[in-house]
């Protein structure tokens, strides 16, 4: 910039431990200096940064965990509506001489295709997420990987499809439970 820089930092490169003490011992002596207004050592910012980073990881699993709360109840409202909506087809259904798990699988067939759908779009749409987050977390002295590996992928679809599977079981007793005669007498 047409100006001589002024030299206002010094980068040292010591031993671990020296006859002086470790690197905490070091860093208070210098301190203790007129000249030295800050002293940092490479430990103290990775614990520093450790810390971050688990405090971090406690949001991810109270994230996760509130993601895969909203899935279920999003997939068991879908359910429930779909079931309460369709009771005298259901009870027809029955009527004619299904079964019990024939019957849930025509219910549950529509639901798995609600969910393959649901985690296709929530895939991409999360690749758009992760990117947002990811910049807005950033700060000058630390930058997060902005890569979203396969495993990523694969646990939030496994998790996905387990919800609905779980809803799908709830669901069952509801889908049991629905009376032929009383269906059948229901008017329109």
């Amino acid at each position: 910039f047409g100006a001589k820089p002024e030299m206002n930092s010094l980068l040292c490169l010591l031993p671990e431990e020296g006859p002086t003490g470790g690197a905490d011992a070091r860093t208070t002596r210098l301190l203790e200096c007129d000249e030295v207004s800050l002293a940092t050592s490479t430990e103290e910012l990775s614990r520093s940064f450790n810390n971050s980073i688990s405090s971090i990881n406690y949001i991810v699993v109270v994230l996760i965990i509130s993601a895969g709360a909203l899935a279920f109840v999003v997939v068991y409202n879908l359910t429930n509506i779909n079931i309460t909506e369709r009771v005298k087809e259901l009870a027809t259904i029955k009527v004619l001489g299904f079964y019990e798990s024939e019957v849930a699988a025509y219910v549950y067939r529509e639901t798995a295709a609600l969910t393959v759908i649901g985690t296709a779009v929530g895939l991409l749409l999360g690749v758009v997420l992760h990117q947002f987050v990811i910049r807005t977390a950033e700060i000058d002295m630390v930058m997060f990987g902005r890569s979203i590996y396969a495993p990523s992928y694969i646990f939030s679809a496994v998790l996905t499809v387990l919800f609905s599977v779980l809803v799908n079981l709830v669901m069952y007793r509801k889908l049991a439970k629905i009376s032929m005669v009383e269906s059948m007498k229901a008017s329109e």
